[in-house]
């Protein structure tokens, strides 16, 4: 799938705005946000619906930026209200409607009745993979969808996110289709929290543009390991995928795994062909993840919960104190945007490198460029790995 496809939505014809100015319209703007404002409003016509709510709006010269939405406060109607039809014009009374709207952003939960239409539709699989020795883990991090302006962009992303797909699915079918583990361990979109929303102008999409994309790509590897005897798909946030940060809320407050869970909510439609796919995210204010994949203990973190390269100095601390995590064979994580690898008798720590082809101000601080792809491995019961590589 190239990006025009994932960015596809199904749109009406455009409907040009009918009505004239009203007089009495105000929009005062939201100190702390440019792009949130109230919108008091005087009419002789009743206004009912969102898209007739944003059609009066934008007639009357308000704004309502992208990624925005305008919502109804407050109405009341005057059967005998002073009005002008233009300013300076004598007052007479007329029924009128007086209104509050609020400009405030689009709710970011997961819009999954297009994945519920896709996927209601697809067949049974009737001939699965039955090899379950042999586990691939495809392990995925920083795709940071919608980091636009910063090398080849988030077209870029996904052609290196669609090749390395590829190469897995290939070393899938020579490995006699095994159970597969696909892992997201965070900064799946480039989102518009980081640097307290400094960023936001050299990303081109939309906050709910970028979680459709994910959500679709999700899809995208699941459809392409279909055929495997056990499909499971992990996936945490990282501090890029935070929802806000103006107030703290809850650690699996995100983006990404909002979008795993819209898929898994979607998947459930068709059990027949989607029965044999598990999808993980963290609990209630978790922000990692332990899982066991056919014997193999996973611990999956973004890796911004600990300075750089303290990896297993955190997974020491959270063993020590007889966390979940003691029990994990394998702690992978991103967030450094470099592949790594540290090894400490039987535990294995895998950093994944990133997906986009650079981070300009990283670029010109330090002239890095970090190797770009995901990771490839295989892995029997008790942690044991083979085949571990970039692809």
């Amino acid at each position: 799938m190239d990006l025009n496809e994932l960015l596809h939505t199904p749109q009406p014809k455009p409907v040009k705005p009918g009505r004239t100015g009203d007089w009495t319209f105000t929009q005062s703007f939201d100190p702390h946000d440019p792009n949130s404002s109230t919108i008091e409003a005087t009419t002789t016509e009743q206004v009912q619906g969102d898209e007739a709510i944003r059609q009066f709006i934008l007639a009357q010269g308000g704004t309502i930026p992208t990624g925005y939405r305008a919502i109804l406060v407050e109405a009341r109607h005057q059967t005998h209200g002073w009005t002008r039809t233009a300013p300076g014009a004598t007052a007479v009374t007329r029924p009128t409607w007086f209104y509050r709207f609020r400009i405030e952003p689009i709710s970011l939960k997961s819009d999954i009745s297009e994945l519920i239409a896709l996927i209601g539709k697809k067949s049974p699989i009737k001939n699965r993979g039955t090899r379950t020795d042999l586990v691939l883990h495809l392990l995925i991090g920083d795709t940071q969808i919608g980091k636009d302006l910063d090398g080849d962009g988030t077209a870029g992303i996904i052609a290196r996110w669609n090749q390395s797909l590829e190469t897995a699915v290939a070393r899938w079918r020579d490995a006699g289709r095994p159970a597969v583990h696909i892992a997201l361990v965070g900064d799946c979109i480039e989102g518009n929290q980081s640097q307290n929303g400094r960023n936001m102008w050299r990303s081109r999409l939309t906050v709910t543009e970028q979680t459709r994309i994910l959500r679709r790509m999700l899809l995208a590897h699941i459809e392409a390991f279909i055929g495997a005897p056990q499909v499971w798909l992990s996936v945490v946030n990282g501090n890029h995928d935070q929802v806000q940060r103006f107030q703290e809320t809850r650690a699996d407050d995100g983006h990404a795994t909002e979008a795993a869970i819209a898929v898994a909510e979607a998947l459930a439609v068709n059990p027949e062909r989607y029965g044999h796919v598990q999808v993980f995210v963290p609990g209630i204010d978790q922000d990692h993840l332990v899982v066991d994949i056919q014997g193999t203990v996973m611990v999956l973190a973004h890796g911004h919960q600990w300075a750089r390269g303290k990896s297993m100095d955190w997974w020491a601390g959270q063993s020590f104190n007889l966390q979940p995590a003691q029990a994990g064979h394998i702690l992978v994580h991103g967030h450094e945007h470099e592949f790594g690898i540290r090894s400490k008798r039987d535990r294995l720590v895998i950093c994944t490198p990133t997906m986009e082809s650079e981070s300009t101000w990283w670029k010109h601080k330090t002239g890095d460029m970090a190797k770009r792809g995901a990771i490839l491995m295989f892995t029997r019961p008790g942690g044991e790995f083979t085949g571990l590589e970039v692809i």
